[in-house]
């Protein structure tokens, strides 16, 4: 009977003690899954994989996406991470050689990144939805590494009431833009506000020129890969070039006062009124709206010494390309298969109005600013030409304008100033072997 008893016992206490600490595991495991402000998380929430992607664009600049992301792949927390520009390559790339770094990349791409490894071959999965003129920069001993976004462009923002005020009919070659820009002097208007303290809006400034004239011609058309090879030097093509943009200051269009501005106060000075043009692309419209919304704004095709179409500087804003070492590219996959559809593409044109897909078979309609900028288009007369320089693409392309403005500011020699940036390049190449 006292054995009975005592087994009885033992059972109720074990059984007790059993419950106790079921009781006391749920407990813990609630307390795990609780989220900061004390609510519990879904079992849906903790089994979300972590993907982050980095870029030099502010947030806004995806935000659809990013919801749409959030939306369709409930199974994925998509952080986005703003880097911005001055310090974007810098920071990547000292992440890429740690082994680390984002899941997903913008922009970096090129013949040394991918030869060190950093990148994914995407040919198999991607390289039959996107049209060839946006994947040949990311495309290395035929593989492709970035999927193309959006391209941008760069072309003549002007003031619509301000040429009609005067009677003046939107230039189509270097010498219609002279007097277009007389004009504006006589009557105390800058003819275009430009910020020259920032070397690479001066640089954009020239190559937009030399494209006109050398790089987009029948003549110069192999310029390009040449350079990228160091069989062709700048201070042999572009001189030229160089010698018509610096009559820009010559003729007072441009002033040594502009090397001290920065780009957001040429912009005070176009949407006040007190410049009639300013060279850019479309992610200041929103900008230029809201500092001035009662101006009409039109858009025409960087001119050169011919017409009558000139050319727009452009190609793709970004190229998204997969960390090599990412440990969820299931995940990555499944995001870029979304950006790579219809509606991803429609979610990232949203914030990034003005901008055209080179998926195939996705077509945006611009805004009615840019109709003056369409026949350009028709023609193909787009084009970036660091984009095919390959080591030396963002490296020489900074080189460049820094000499410029010293062409501009203390009167270099021009043709110095070139053979500095064909320098530049051939240290980049030999150091690239």
């Amino acid at each position: 009977m006292n054995k009975r008893v005592l087994l009885l016992v033992s059972s109720v206490v074990a059984v007790v003690m059993t419950l106790t600490g079921c009781g006391s595991s749920n407990q813990n495991n609630q307390q795990v899954n609780t989220t900061d402000d004390g609510n519990v998380r879904s079992a849906k929430e903790e089994e979300k994989v972590k993907v982050r992607l980095s870029y030099w664009n502010k947030e806004e600049s995806v935000k659809s996406l990013l919801a749409l992301v959030e939306e369709k792949l409930p199974n994925i927390d998509l952080e986005y991470q703003f880097i911005d520009n001055k310090q974007y390559e810098e920071v990547i790339k000292t992440q890429l050689a740690a082994g680390e770094g984002p899941d997903i990349i913008g922009g970096l791409i090129n013949d040394n990144t991918v030869k060190l490894g950093y990148f994914e071959d995407l040919t198999e999965r991607y390289a039959d939805k996107y049209v060839e003129t946006g994947t040949a920069n990311y495309t290395f001993n035929g593989k492709l590494y970035g999927l193309p976004q959006g391209s941008w462009f760069n072309g003549m923002f002007y003031n619509i009431g301000l040429f009609e005020q005067y009677n003046l009919e939107v230039p189509t070659n270097l010498e219609e833009y002279y007097k277009v820009s007389e004009v504006f002097q006589q009557n105390g208007i800058k003819p275009q506000a430009i910020g020259l303290k920032n070397p690479l809006v001066v640089g954009q400034s020239f190559i937009a020129l030399a494209i006109n004239d050398y790089i987009g011609t029948e003549q110069g058309k192999s310029f390009n890969e040449q350079f990228k090879s160091g069989e062709s030097k700048m201070a042999d093509a572009l001189l030229p070039a160089l010698e018509k943009w610096k009559t820009y200051m010559d003729k007072g269009i441009f002033t040594k006062e502009m090397l001290g501005l920065e780009e957001e106060q040429a912009i005070d000075e176009f949407t006040s009124g007190k410049a009639a043009m300013f060279q850019s692309g479309p992610w200041y419209m929103e900008t230029f709206k809201q500092k001035a919304p009662d101006m009409k704004i039109g858009m025409f095709p960087n001119v050169g010494t011919e017409g009558p179409v000139g050319w727009m500087v452009g190609g793709p804003g970004v190229s998204f390309g997969v960390n090599a070492e990412s440990k969820a590219k299931e995940a990555v996959y499944q995001i870029l298969d979304l950006l790579s559809s219809p509606e991803g593409q429609t979610a990232y044109w949203e914030d990034n109005k003005g901008i055209s897909s080179y998926v195939k078979g996705v077509q945006f309609e611009m805004p009615a600013e840019y109709d003056g900028a369409q026949e350009a288009f028709k023609a193909g007369q787009i084009m970036y030409p660091p984009d095919g320089w390959g080591v030396g693409r963002d490296v020489s392309f900074a080189e460049l304008g820094k000499q410029l403005q010293e062409v501009l500011i203390g009167g270099k020699d021009p043709k110095a100033a070139l053979e500095a940036v064909d320098k530049k390049q051939a240290d980049l190449l030999a150091k690239s072997k």
